[in-house]
């Protein structure tokens, strides 16, 4: 069964905001992996953690990066659940939206199940010891390199899952398309 176009617009725009997202997400991430988690585990193996521990707080504060992420994190997570609800509604796409629509999901429930949330609060509020620092330098960049090809990969799912809705839009009734709603 075709959706009604209200529930298809619906649909189309939560799926392009979910695409959005996922792709600012695995930018994020990619970034984090190839610069930004580098320099940490290279100021942690060369004996600069504790310039780490009193200028990282410092920069936190002054830009507030995590609170920029957070956003984009969280966004992502509700509007990722809200299409993904959608594809269920309208029976489309479902198993694509359980992966790629929850990549936030996802990548925040590996975050904190692997404790790795608790150790680089430690690690960047200079309360950790040496066993959580080693911890920390060997899971930094896997950790976030899975993260980012896991969003590369979901946005992939998305953008393939794009092409597929709009061929499969609702077309206006016609002489061709009989079946199609009456406009109006």
């Amino acid at each position: 069964m075709q959706p009604k176009p209200f529930l298809y617009s619906i649909h189309r725009g939560l799926w392009s905001l979910t695409t959005l997202l996922t792709a600012l997400l695995a930018g994020f991430l990619t970034s984090h992996s190839v610069m930004l988690g580098r320099y940490f585990t290279w100021m942690i193996e060369n004996d600069h953690y504790s310039s780490f521990v009193q200028s990282f707080p410092l920069f936190r504060a002054a830009t507030q990066a995590n609170i920029h992420y957070n956003l984009f994190f969280f966004t992502s997570l509700i509007i990722g659940i809200l299409w993904t609800v959608s594809c269920f509604i309208i029976r489309k796409d479902r198993l694509i939206a359980l992966i790629a629509g929850l990549s936030s999901f996802w990548v925040g429930s590996a975050f904190f199940a692997t404790g790795f949330s608790d150790m680089e609060t430690a690690v960047c509020s200079g309360v950790a010891d040496e066993a959580t620092l080693q911890l920390f330098v060997s899971l930094n960049l896997p950790l976030h390199t899975t993260f980012a090809v896991f969003y590369s990969l979901a946005f992939l799912l998305l953008l393939w899952t794009g092409c597929r809705l709009r061929d499969q839009r609702p077309q206006p009734a016609s002489a061709g398309n009989p079946a199609a709603p009456l406009p109006g």
